[in-house]
């Protein structure tokens, strides 16, 4: 798909449950178009309760007109024991799924890949960047070191596992109204990656056998479009910043009214300087996001602010959240 203003209709109704997130939170409330696994479903002895782990996965529902139905999922999370246990506890069929996303090739984001593959019993079409397929390491502070952390996102494992995998780096229509966005131009100055090998913490891509600073080329996120006008941008981590990659799904669907965005905001990692959160709650204030759900990588002290910044339009989300979004009539 190119990458010019697309026109005509989105889907009519989203529904995204959360299957995956950092944590469970039993004491948090429905609230209009949200819906909770909460204080009853954990102490009904008829259900099992959910489970939180590093990481995201996102079931997206779209429906179409009067009966198509169309289910995608955005990243696996961390594993696919918590994965499938979530989805059978939340009433998920996997095995409905039309199509999966995979935001980039950190563990937190396609680690329940080949266990959700090998759960079900048709192949699965995956959209991931070619780059997410090379060699990683990760170098901290205190010394640790990380090696070679992805080298279970093979190619030929997928395979054999029953996943189709569909490389690119352009926007892919990936389904009604769902776009995966590929490669995300880096043009806010604050949101741009480090390219120094010698910091504290230290991301490490092998790039035609040398190592270079992963700047997570691969990073992309999932855009819908719902009704006549408005996006709903899903991020994994936002390597390549929140900002950035908001004008990047305006740009590839023609579209500006932002309806919600959700996912990780790479607000939590170890250095980040208090001032991008800053820089990050100005621009959305200028973008004017009706809803706002930072999670996963956002950190709580960035959660908060953006809480504090945007009351009205704040969601909290944990592990069995459902949200629902209607096209306006």
């Amino acid at each position: 798909m190119s990458s010019r203003p697309r026109h005509g209709r989105g889907v009519d109704r989203i529904v995204i449950t959360t299957l995956t997130e950092n944590y469970v939170d039993m004491l948090l409330a429905d609230e209009p178009r949200v819906r909770r696994a909460g204080l009853a479903h954990h102490f009904d002895p008829k259900n099992a309760c959910v489970m939180g782990e590093n990481g995201i996965a996102l079931h997206v529902e779209v429906h179409w007109g009067d009966r198509y139905v169309y289910r995608a999922l955005f990243d696996t999370g961390m594993s696919s024991r918590v994965l499938l246990h979530n989805a059978q506890t939340l009433g998920v069929d996997l095995d409905a799924l039309d199509h999966a996303v995979i935001s980039h090739g950190h563990p937190d984001h396609y680690g329940g890949l080949r266990g959700l593959l090998e759960h079900r019993s048709a192949p699965l079409p995956v959209s991931i960047h070619p780059d997410a397929l090379l060699p990683r390491y990760l170098r901290l502070a205190s010394g640790q070191v990380a090696p070679y952390y992805n080298h279970d996102l093979d190619d030929a494992t997928l395979r054999a596992a029953g996943g189709a995998l569909v490389p690119h780096r352009s926007p892919l229509e990936v389904g009604p109204g769902l776009i995966a966005s590929g490669e995300i131009p880096r043009d806010v100055d604050f949101e741009r990656p480090s390219q120094d090998l010698t910091t504290p913490n230290a991301l490490i891509q092998l790039v035609d056998a040398c190592a270079a600073p992963d700047t997570v080329p691969d990073d992309q996120m999932l855009v819908i479009e719902l009704g006549d006008d408005g996006i709903v941008v899903l991020l994994g981590c936002s390597h390549a910043g929140v900002l950035n990659s908001i004008a990047h799904a305006r740009r590839i669907t023609g579209r500006e009214r932002v309806v919600a965005v959700l996912g990780g905001f790479h607000l939590g990692f170890p250095g980040t300087p208090a001032t991008k959160v800053e820089q990050t709650i100005a621009g959305l204030r200028d973008v004017q996001p009706e809803l706002i759900c930072p999670m996963h990588c956002t950190g709580i002290g960035a959660i908060a602010a953006i809480r504090d910044a945007f009351p009205d339009r704040f969601v909290l989300n944990c592990t069995g959240t459902e949200l629902t979004l209607e096209a306006a009539a």
